[in-house]
């Protein structure tokens, strides 16, 4: 394989990668099922050569593999949750989000889509063209996160940046790179989970997921606290 080729593929490296955790959490969550290291990786690469696998090579009745639709779905997920559903969702304390993260991306996602979307004269999508104010402002929420101690946080956002800059994905704007409907979805939900039953302690969760889900919480007596 050529390095532009695995260039061209790697969208669809990164939506099977994520299909594929984000199909595991659902049954550890569905079931109630932990799972260790060793046995999620496995499900995972079994996941990843499926979504991969060129089955319109061996006869199959379509063309593409399933990747290939998902992303036809969803299109590019941002950086952001590329890097949460991968890291944060492996339950590891180094991976662990601020409270206040969910709560800010809820905000800037209610602020930023209604403008986006036309329903006034002001867009804020412009001003992820190669604006240096937008991308110092990133670059300065990134340095606040790294000075109060949520490296995590700061990580991600200046991947996201570098990502931008060397056009890791098809879009040019920086917001794609920052933010996706489905993050805005789980930060608001997430925002009003921790507001409603406060957030959960880190040794609540187990290996796969993101913190804990409700069902452990209840499980524990402390479905409330």
């Amino acid at each position: 394989m050529t390095l532009s080729t695995l260039i061209h593929q790697l969208p669809l490296i990164e939506i099977s990668l994520i299909t594929s955790i984000i199909f595991l959490h659902l049954i550890r969550a569905t079931f109630n099922t932990a799972y260790g290291l060793i046995p999620g990786l496995l499900l995972v690469s079994i996941a990843l050569l499926v979504l991969l696998a060129p089955f319109g090579a061996i006869g199959a009745p379509w063309s593409l593999p399933f990747a290939a639709y998902i992303r036809g779905v969803t299109g590019d997920l941002s950086i952001l949750s590329l890097m949460l559903i991968i890291c944060t969702w492996s339950g590891l304390n180094a991976f662990r989000i601020a409270s206040i993260t969910p709560i800010l991306i809820a905000v800037v996602a209610i602020l930023f889509y209604p403008f986006a979307l036309g329903f006034t004269m002001f867009d804020p999508y412009a001003w992820g063209y190669h604006s240096s104010v937008f991308v110092g402002t990133v670059l300065l929420v990134a340095a606040i996160y790294f000075f109060a101690k949520h490296s995590w946080e700061a990580l991600m956002l200046s991947i996201a940046v570098i990502a931008w800059s060397i056009h890791w994905h098809e879009s040019m704007n920086l917001w794609d790179y920052l933010l996706d409907p489905f993050l805005a979805v789980w930060a608001i939900g997430l925002s009003i989970r921790w507001i409603i039953w406060g957030r959960p302690q880190a040794n609540d969760g187990d290996g796969w997921g993101i913190d804990a889900s409700l069902m452990a919480r209840r499980k524990r007596g402390r479905m409330f606290d």
